[in-house]
């Protein structure tokens, strides 16, 4: 892993640990972690072993995608939906699965279907917003 990719991730692990309210050390200790460890992890000196990743992320209730690729803000974005998907059950899944993908495709053949190409800034989000 290069150390850009080191120093983002520690950016955002210290972001969660934060505003989950933890100091280093209460981290540390919930995490089997030294202190000094998630210090050299925040400023990109270090890296998480898979364990430990899969540790501090429980305790920080987040996904790995969260802290490794910055997916937090669609996180919360679908959140809520999310959290009526995981109420189903599981019966469900191949139902659900298949008429999100009618959707998508349906989505993909309007005029829509620019909810579909990735954000490309201010600009394209008030042309998607106020459309000629």
């Amino acid at each position: 892993m290069d150390a850009a990719t080191r120093a983002q991730i520690g950016r955002r692990l210290r972001t969660k640990r934060e505003q989950a309210g933890y100091t280093r050390e209460q981290l540390g200790e919930l995490c089997a972690l030294s202190p000094r460890f998630l210090a050299n992890i925040e400023l990109g000196d270090s890296a998480l072993s898979l364990d430990s990743l899969m540790t501090v992320c429980r305790v920080l209730s987040c996904s790995s995608d969260d802290l490794l690729f910055d997916r937090a803000e669609s996180s919360e974005i679908w959140g809520s939906t999310t959290d009526k998907l995981c109420q189903l059950d599981p019966k469900y899944q191949p139902a659900v699965d298949k008429m999100l993908q009618g959707f998508l495709e349906a989505l993909a053949k309007s005029d829509d279907s620019a909810a579909l190409r990735p954000k490309r800034g201010k600009s394209h989000e008030k042309a998607a917003k106020n459309p000629v």
